[in-house]
């Protein structure tokens, strides 16, 4: 498990510098972040993480004032846990439950909002899936998990394989009365 949450660590590291760098104004360090970021995902789920190279900054672009009184230096989203499953398809998989983007509140008041599956390929570790949280258009009420378009269809939270083992490194809050129950639990 230590070289599965090396990996996601570093993932989402790269991602919190893909978003530095937007909000610094640096394109061809933004753009590079991204093409490494997304090398870190098989084809597919690698145009869905929701971060594409750019030709300009567009609405994004900031004043030199702006970047000297607040430079927006994203922090990586929290890890919360690694669960490990065997899968008849892909072998050992692994689900890292994680943070939003950019999580503005203390790691304790933070939820779980997504988990990237995790895969080894051809001896490289590549996330191949992603699952978000999925909330009732009524009441924004947190109801489970559901899958991106991108997601394989094989690949589902419920439909995992066989539970193996479970890391905990931080335990999230609960004002969803959805993530700490998820933090919980043994899958």
């Amino acid at each position: 498990m230590k070289k599965i949450k090396e990996f996601i660590e570093k993932f989402l590291a790269k991602e919190a510098e893909c978003w530095t760098n937007l909000n610094l104004n640096d394109l061809n360090a933004f753009n590079k972040s991204v093409r490494e970021f997304r090398k870190m995902a098989i084809e597919g789920v690698e145009k869905n993480l929701g971060i594409s190279e750019r030709t300009d900054f567009g609405i994004f672009k900031r004043t030199e004032k702006e970047i000297t009184e607040n430079p927006l230096i994203n922090k990586p989203r929290y890890l919360y846990k690694l669960s490990a499953y065997k899968n008849k398809i892909y072998g050992d998989i692994w689900v890292a439950y994680v943070s939003n983007t950019n999580p503005r509140r203390e790691i304790n008041k933070s939820v779980i909002f997504e988990c990237f599956i995790i895969c080894e390929i051809e001896n490289e570790l590549k996330i191949i899936g992603k699952m978000i949280i999925n909330t009732s258009r009524l009441n924004m009420v947190v109801t489970g998990w559901k899958a991106g378009i991108h997601n394989p269809s094989d690949l589902d939270i419920k439909k995992l394989g066989k539970f193996i083992e479970i890391e905990r490194y931080s335990e999230p809050g609960n004002r969803d009365n959805f993530s700490l129950e998820e933090y919980l639990k043994d899958k």
